[in-house]
């Protein structure tokens, strides 16, 4: 790539730079940019549904990061893997399509954020949808760029999960994006036909032949360049050169929770003690650059079975496995259409809170703890997920180098609300998972073991086991305080013509998977662009 001009750069081509790649080329006279640091998503296995299994430990098309030591989780060191190729984390993501509760949106509304409550968002969560079961119902979408489905044939034993939950008087819900995001039901997920629908399968793909848009792989960005404290181009640094690329108009960081603000620190932009320790120049003061990141706290219930109905590996079900693979071929339904998340819910561990604050992800199948997932036998698992963390963490560069992969502290249970709250829902998850409903299948309990009963033994199991969610988000949030990195249209604070536009700007996590509403952020972010350009 030679020096060239655009009038938009996007850095990052995941799920918000996709969508902003997508919308801002739609005038042919605006030049658009889209630089992603990963090779194309060529990998046919990708495609499939079942490939969540081991898509976060691909090893060209992940960024393998690892948190620092977790003080409060037995000094483990956490895998955080970001989806590095078109598409993003889209592309080794569970897939589930959630967007989180109506009253994260007034939250953040609240918080001072004008143009972010939930009647403001909603349209935008509208325009990107294509839902083949609930749109134009007034909560979704027909026609848009991302489908959104329930699977066509979702393993029985999600039945058995929402008996045994119902039977404890947990109330069923056909869609938690529609009125009322509480109850347990099947989940909606971003597939096609048996395939998954990454954001760059359904935004970047059938815009890619556009003329004024141009998409670079494999051309990672360290910093962005400053006239005066005016941004008007980019670095793209390899193993071999670095190169340059220009903006008339506008750099848009789209690299996520943990590089947007690294990259915000590489330029200058940061807490200037920081800064200076790393020896970068100071372009301007923002000391919440990197501040409030917030990830849901996984923590999953592992039970084994000697029935064949659920999805697993062994000799005697090589039949089944057979079936399953030409199911897949005949008809796209079975194992490996399945992203294997497939029911779960939202519920309150208390009944005076306002809104859900833990998720339950039920899978139908046999796995490990993260990261090795695949296992051999038969089994199900109840993935337990703390919505409402209160613990917050950071991302920081690497003062020796500042152009290694950051460090990241997610700092996870350091507030005693949070393993008080995840200690309730395990004990309410083995309750489920003991409900009669889930006699017949004779399942031994793995992990936690059954001999697990006292809030000791509880909290050691948290520490032992909780995992990230793999949901970071508000490092660069939104706002007008102190600690805040961009303003109500997501311009960066102090300097022109930088926004960020990716999950990274949520000022608090909102209580579902991330992916949609980050999909949401760069719809609304893509027409205020296009607004300020014409103003």
């Amino acid at each position: 790539m030679s020096i060239k001009t655009f009038d938009y750069i996007i850095v990052g081509a995941g799920s918000a730079g996709c969508v902003l790649a997508n919308r801002l080329s739609t005038n042919p006279n605006i030049k658009v940019c889209l630089l992603e640091a990963g090779p194309p998503d060529k990998s046919p296995l990708l495609k499939l549904p079942i490939s969540v299994m081991f898509a976060m430990k691909h090893p060209k098309l992940t960024s393998q990061l690892f948190s620092s030591p977790q003080q409060h989780m037995r000094g483990r060191t956490l895998h955080i893997p970001r989806g590095q190729t078109l598409g993003g984390t889209s592309t080794i993501n569970g897939m589930v399509y959630a967007r989180g509760n109506h009253a994260d949106y007034d939250e953040w509304s609240r918080l001072g954020n004008q143009g972010w409550s939930w009647k403001d968002v909603l349209p935008y969560f509208i325009k990107s949808e294509n839902n083949e079961q609930f749109g134009g119902d007034g909560f979704h979408g027909e026609g848009g760029y991302l489908n959104v489905r329930h699977l066509d044939a979702p393993n029985p034993l999600n039945n058995i999960y929402l008996e045994a939950a119902k039977s404890l008087q947990y109330q069923e819900n056909d869609d938690f994006n529609g009125k009322d995001q509480e109850g347990i039901g099947l989940y909606q997920s971003n597939t096609t036909k048996g395939r998954r629908n990454s954001v760059a399968t359904a935004f970047l793909n059938p815009v890619k032949h556009r003329k004024n848009l141009k998409v670079f792989t494999e051309a990672p960005v360290s910093k962005i360049l400053f006239k005066g404290t005016r941004v008007n181009g980019v670095v793209i640094r390899s193993e071999k050169e670095e190169r340059v690329v220009f903006a008339d108009k506008e750099v848009i960081l789209s690299a996520g929770s943990i590089l947007s603000p690294a990259i915000l620190m590489r330029s200058g932009i940061g807490d200037t003690r920081i800064l200076k320790n790393s020896g970068i120049e100071v372009v301007h003061s923002l000391p919440g650059v990197g501040k409030n990141l917030q990830d849901h706290v996984s923590c999953i219930m592992y039970t084994k079975s000697k029935s064949h109905l659920a999805y697993g590996l062994s000799l005697p079900a090589l039949p089944k496995l057979a079936w399953w693979v030409i199911d897949y071929l005949i008809r796209r339904k079975g194992l490996i259409a399945s992203n294997i998340f497939e029911s779960g819910g939202f519920y309150k561990t208390d009944p005076k809170l306002e809104r859900p604050d833990i998720q339950h992800i039920f899978m139908p199948a046999y796995r490990q703890p993260p990261p090795n997932m695949l296992a051999y036998g038969h089994g199900y698992s109840l993935n337990i997920i703390l919505l409402r963390p209160k613990s917050r963490g950071s991302v920081t560069i690497n003062i020796d180098d500042p152009f290694k992969p950051p460090q990241v502290n997610l700092n996870m249970l350091s507030e005693s609300k949070d393993l008080e709250t995840l200690l309730i829902a395990l004990k309410e998850g083995r309750r489920i998972l003991r409900t009669p409903a889930f006699g017949p299948m004779r399942a031994v309990e793995v992990r936690p073991e059954p001999s697990i009963e006292s809030d000791e033994e509880w909290t050691d199991y948290i520490r032992t086991n909780a995992q990230t969610a793999y949901h970071p988000v508000g490092t660069c949030k939104i706002g007008k305080e102190p600690l805040a990195v961009v303003d109500q249209r997501l311009k960066v604070h102090g300097v022109s013509c930088l926004r960020v536009v990716d999950a990274s700007i949520m000022p608090m996590i909102i209580g579902g998977n991330t992916n949609a509403p980050t999909i949401m952020i760069a719809e609304k972010a893509a027409d205020m662009i296009i607004e300020d350009a014409d103003n």
